[in-house]
């Protein structure tokens, strides 16, 4: 039986059409380090969204939590097939970025040269950094408040999950396919900081940081530019598919890294995009949530019958 699972890297970006009435915000100018500044308090409303007893949180808390298992479970078989669609395709199953600049021996810029090696290269910080920066000289150059907010936020996200990501990955010390000493990889909790820098792929597999950067990157942009939900969010499930896909082609992640990363770059993104606009009623502090879960989904699908059957996991939330 094959396990089917290309689905599933929609798994919190699958974003289902809902009609919604398009308001006008005045956005604020962002102050120079203002990124960097509202990173304390990034990090806890992150916390504050992510653990309540809010039923809704809950639910999602039981969507990731099951999703990881069930993934989990099959984790091997997804690899050995995705690598075999690699292999297929003519991708191959190793990383091919190469090294385009460097200071000493430390090397300061891996790049793609081929189609495997630029799949992956989406879910890289130099290329989230490029949007960020795209978006502050378009705001700049047309004086966009907006544009300078998303550009502001997408650093600040990127600062602020990158921070919770790593301390998931010491937390978990779970380790990539590529280094697997044990189906599915060995588990070594909180290992010490210069074991953990030595041996970084031994440790760091869970959750994804690459799929969880490019969440939040199309959460914000998505978040601040709803007229063009058309184009934003298709662009955003094919971006993370073949980011999802690549990554456990070339043996970096497990499919189960991807539900806890995804959700953890949704919440980074939603509480970025809460900077920069006015609060929608002072009177009333319950509309002045960052976000709401209640309307996220997970449901699961098969395709085929008897022992060709492909299952599949997707998540859909209107917002």
């Amino acid at each position: 039986m094959r396990l089917f699972v290309s689905l599933f890297f929609m798994l919190t970006v699958l974003f289902s059409q809902s009609s919604m009435a398009e308001t006008k915000i005045e956005y604020t100018k962002p102050k120079t380090f203002e990124f960097i500044t509202n990173v304390p308090h990034s990090m806890v409303d992150a916390w504050h969204m992510s653990f309540n007893t809010e039923p809704e949180t809950l639910i999602v808390w039981g969507g990731v939590v099951s999703s990881t298992v069930l993934l989990y479970i099959y984790d091997e078989k997804i690899l050995a097939e995705f690598q075999r669609w690699g292999r297929q395709v003519g991708l191959g199953n190793d990383d091919h970025t190469t090294e385009y600049a460097h200071i000493g021996s430390i090397s300061v810029f891996r790049g793609p040269h081929d189609v495997g090696s630029t799949m992956y290269f989406l879910g890289d910080g130099w290329t989230h950094t490029l949007i960020g920066f795209s978006f502050i000289a378009a705001g700049s150059i047309s004086n966009d408040n907006r544009a300078l907010q998303t550009g502001s936020q997408i650093f600040n996200g990127m600062i602020s999950s990158t921070i919770a990501n790593q301390v998931a990955k010491r937390s978990f010390g779970r380790e990539s396919p590529i280094r697997k000493t044990k189906p599915r990889g060995a588990w070594r909790p909180f290992p010490s900081f210069n074991e953990y820098n030595g041996n970084i792929s031994k440790y760091d597999a869970m959750p994804t940081g690459h799929l969880m950067t490019a969440t939040m990157t199309f959460t914000i942009i998505d978040t601040n530019y709803p007229e063009y939900h058309a184009w934003v969010r298709p662009l955003g499930v094919t971006w993370l598919t073949l980011l999802g896909f690549q990554m456990i082609n070339n043996s970096v992640h497990w499919a189960s890294d991807y539900p806890l990363g995804i959700a953890m770059g949704y919440v980074f993104g939603k509480v970025a995009t809460q900077y920069g606009k006015p609060k929608k009623d002072d009177e009333n502090p319950a509309s002045n949530k960052i976000t709401t879960w209640s309307n996220w989904s997970i449901l699961p699908a098969f395709f085929g019958t008897n022992d060709d059957r492909n299952y599949a996991l997707v998540g859909m939330c209107d917002f």
